[in-house]
C-alpha cells in the first residue's frame, strides 16, 4: 500500500514540529516521522529539562543564603523535571498533531527513491520532503571513555538521583549551565575546558565575569586542559587531563560529556535520494534546499547555529519555500542566543572583535553597568554589564549582556536591530521604573547626544573653534550652521580647553564640557580608573613613556618627575586632545585625564584610546617585570 502526502517530514524536534504545523496551516497533507516521540532533544533532554533544573537550582541557591545547611533530595528534583517535560509534551503529542491535521508515525524512515520513503515496510510518497533529523551528543575518541559509565545531556535527566561529585567535560553553554545548577544543588562539580576560558563564542570580558561567579560559588574550573583518558575505579570515574604540560587526575562519581553536537545523517538513505552531506551537516543552499530538488533540510542537521529558535525560523522558511512559488533566503544576520547561567549571558549579532574586523574603527561602543540600575541594586550581589556595538550612524551591529533578565533585554535589542531602528530613538521611549530594560533607554540617550555631536555643523564649529579650519572657509557653512545654531553655540562655548597641569599635588580641577560628555553619562562611567605602579614607580614610568612613544598619533609635550602631558591627534579629522598623567606616589598609581573630556571618560573615541593605552601599558609593564 502506498500513502501519498504533500509534505513528509523526517524528525519531530523543534524544526520538524514547526515545519509540520506550518504546512498544515497551508492546508497541506502532512506526515511527520520520528523514531522517538515528538519534541526532540529540546523537549526531552535539552531546553526544557535544563531550564527546569536551572530554575530549581536558583531557588535552592537563594534559600541557602538564609538556610545554609539546607539539604536537597535530587531524586525529587529529577521527578519534578520529568513532570515539566510531560507538561510540555502534552502540547505536542501525537493526539495534538492529529487534531491539527498532521499524521505522526513513530518509526524509522529511509529513502528508497528521491521522493519515496520506506516506513514500517510501507511506501510513503511526498511531493516535498523536509529533513529535520537533528543532532546527537558528540563523544570524542578519548582513550577508555567507552569503558566508563559517562553521561550526556540525553541521559543525565533519566537518572534517579544526581551523583555527589561530577566532572563535566566541556565549557560550552550546556557544560556551564549544568555546572552551576548542579553545584547549587550540592553536587561537587569540576569543569574541564580545552580553551583559555569557558563560553569561547561570547564576549571575553563578560565571560570572565560569569566564570568568576562560578568559581566563587564553588565550581572548580580547569581551562587550557585536554582530556587524555578515562578510567572506571569502582563507583569513581577518573578523568586524566593534560594541563600546563603535565597530567593530573580529576575524579568524580559522575562524568558528563558536554562537547557539542554532531549531525544525525546516518541510516536515512540520503545517498539514495541524492542528498549530499558530511559528518557535520547536510548541504543546503540559501533557500534550505538540499542537492536533491524538492528535498529540504532544517535545524541542527544543517546548522550553522544549533539553537531551537534558529531551527524554528528555518522550519517556517523551508516549508514556505517548499509550498509557495516564491523562494526566500535564510538570513543569519540577526542571530541571537542566551546562556542561562545566573546571571544570564545574552548575545545578538556581532561581537566587538567581529565588528572591528568588518567595519574597522568607525564603530561606536556603549557600555553600561548593572550597578547603575536601580532595579539591579534591589538585589544583593547583583552583577552585570550591557555592551552595544553600533555603526557610525547609531544602528546596532551587535550586543552582549551579562545580568539578570539578559535573555529578555537581548530580545528587545534583537527587535530594534532587526527592524533597523536607530538606537538614539530609544531616548524618547518611556519604560517602567525600575526595570532592567531601562538600561536601553539610558544608552539610547547617550547615543542620541552623540548622534547630535556627529552632525557636520557641530563638527565644523568645533573644528573652527580649535583653530583647525581657516577663517575664510567658515562662512561656507553659514547656511547649514543656522539650522543648528543653538546647539553649535552651546558646544563651541563649552569647548574651551581648561588649564592643564598639577596644583596642590593633584591634577587641576576643570569643568565638564557638554560636547564631550553625554548628559546621561553616570558618575561611574565618567571617571576612568588609575593605573597601579605595581610596586615600582621607575618601571611604571618607563612603561608609560614607552607606551606613548609607540603611538604615531600621540606626541609627548612635557615629561616631569610626577607629570607627563601628551597631545593625541585623532583620525581622520585631526582633532587634538591633551592627555595628562600624574604620578600619585602616596597612592602608588598613575592618574589619567583627557582634556577634551575634562577628566571624564564617557564611551567614544577618547575612551577607546584610553582602554587601548591602558592595555598596552600593562603589557609593557608585565614584560619589564619578567626581565
Amino acid at each position: 500500500m502506498v500513502k501519498k502526502y504533500d509534505i513528509a517530514i523526517i524528525g519531530a524536534g523543534a524544526a520538524g514540529l514547526t515545519a509540520a504545523f506550518t504546512a498544515a496551516g497551508f492546508s497541506k497533507s502532512v506526515v511527520l516521522i520520528d523514531k522517538n516521540l515528538p519534541g526532540g532533544e529540546c523537549t526531552w533532554s535539552g531546553c526544557i529539562p535544563s531550564k527546569s533544573l536551572i530554575n530549581i537550582a536558583k531557588e535552592v541557591h537563594h534559600a541557602k543564603k538564609y538556610t545554609p545547611n539546607l539539604q536537597v533530595d535530587t531524586s525529587v528534583v529529577l521527578a519534578d523535571i520529568q513532570d515539566v517535560i510531560q507538561k510540555v509534551y502534552a502540547g505536542e503529542s501525537p493526539e495534538v498533531l492529529k487534531e491539527s491535521g498532521i499524521d505522526f508515525i513513530n518509526s524509522y524512515a529511509k529513502f528508497i527513491e528521491p521522493h519515496a520513503l520506506e516506513v514500517d515496510n510501507e511506501r510513503i510518497e511526498a511531493k516535498k520532503i523536509i529533513l529535520s533529523t537533528g543532532s546527537s551528543p558528540m563523544v570524542p575518541p578519548i582513550d577508555g571513555l567507552d569503558q566508563v559509565s559517562y553521561l550526556t545531556n540525553e541521559t543525565i535527566f533519566t537518572q534517579k538521583t544526581f551523583p555527589k561529585t561530577m566532572t563535566i567535560l566541556g565549557g560550552g553553554a550546556i557544560g556551564v549551565e549544568l555546572s552551576q545548577a548542579l553545584n547549587r544543588l550540592g553536587v561537587n562539580v569540576t569543569l574541564v575546558e580545552k580553551f583559555e576560558r569557558i563560553l569561547p563564542k561570547d564576549e571575553e570580558e563578560l565571560v570572565l565575569m560569569i566564570q568568576q561567579r562560578l568559581i566563587d560559588e564553588g565550581v572548580t574550573i580547569h581551562t587550557c586542559a585536554t582530556a587524555v583518558r578515562a578510567e572506571q575505579n569502582g563507583e569513581i570515574i577518573d578523568l586524566i587531563i593534560e594541563k600546563d604540560g603535565s597530567e593530573m587526575t580529576v575524579s568524580g562519581e559522575g562524568l558528563l560529556v558536554a562537547l557539542g553536537r554532531q549531525a544525525n545523517v546516518k541510516g536515512y538513505g540520503l545517498k539514495t535520494a541524492g542528498v549530499e552531506f558530511n559528518s557535520k551537516s547536510i548541504q543546503v543552499d540559501e533557500h534550505l534546499e538540499t542537492t536533491a530538488k524538492g528535498i529540504y533540510a532544517i535545524g541542527d542537521v544543517v546548522g550553522p547555529y544549533q539553537l531551537s529558535h534558529m531551527a524554528n525560523a528555518q522550519g517556517i522558511l523551508a516549508t514556505q519555500n517548499a509550498i509557495l512559488p516564491i523562494n526566500r533566503k535564510m538570513d543569519y544576520e540577526h542571530v541571537t542566543w542566551c546562556t542561562y547561567t545566573d546571571p544570564e549571558l545574552g548575545r545578538s549579532g556581532l561581537s566587538e572583535e567581529e565588528a572591528r574586523e568588518k567595519y574597522g574603527d568607525s564603530i561606536r561602543i556603549y557600555e553600561h553597568e548593572y550597578a547603575d540600575l536601580d532595579r539591579a541594586n534591589t538585589k544583593k550581589d547583583s552583577i552585570g554589564k550591557v555592551k552595544l556595538i553600533l555603526d557610525k550612524k547609531g544602528y546596532i551591529l551587535g550586543a552582549s549582556i551579562l545580568g539578570d533578565r539578559a535573555g529578555e533585554i537581548i530580545s528587545q535589542i534583537q527587535t530594534i536591530k532587526t527592524l533597523n531602528i536607530n538606537m538614539g530613538k530609544l531616548s524618547g521611549v518611556i519604560h517602567p521604573y525600575p526595570t532592567y530594560s531601562e538600561v536601553l533607554v539610558k544608552i539610547g540617550k547617550k547615543v542620541f547626544v552623540d548622534n547630535l555631536l556627529n552632525q557636520p555643523v557641530v563638527k565644523t564649529f568645533n573644528k573652527a573653534k580649535a583653530g583647525e579650519l581657516p577663517a575664510e572657509k567658515i562662512g561656507i557653512y553659514g547656511a547649514a550652521a543656522a539650522v543648528g545654531l543653538s546647539i553649535a553655540n552651546l558646544l563651541v562655548h563649552n569647548n574651551i580647553k581648561p588649564k592643564l597641569g598639577v596644583e596642590n599635588g593633584r591634577l587641576k580641577e576643570m569643568p565638564s564640557t557638554p560636547n564631550a560628555i553625554s548628559s546621561q553619562t553616570t558618575e561611574q562611567a565618567m571617571h576612568v580608573p588609575a593605573w597601579p605602579y605595581n610596586g615600582n614607580k621607575h618601571r611604571a614610568k618607563q612603561s608609560l613613556i614607552e607606551m606613548l612613544e609607540n603611538y604615531d598619533d600621540i606626541h609627548i609635550q612635557q615629561n616631569d618627575k610626577n607629570y607627563v602631558r601628551a597631545v593625541a591627534i585623532s583620525k581622520p579629522l585631526r582633532f587634538k586632545d591633551d592627555i595628562e598623567f600624574y604620578f600619585n606616589d602616596a597612592a602608588e598609581r598613575i592618574e589619567f585625564r583627557s582634556a577634551s573630556r575634562a577628566g571624564h571618560s564617557d564611551w567614544g573615541v577618547n575612551r577607546e584610546r584610553y582602554d587601548d593605552m591602558r592595555s598596552r601599558y600593562f603589557n609593557i609593564l608585565a614584560q619589564k617585570r619578567n626581565v
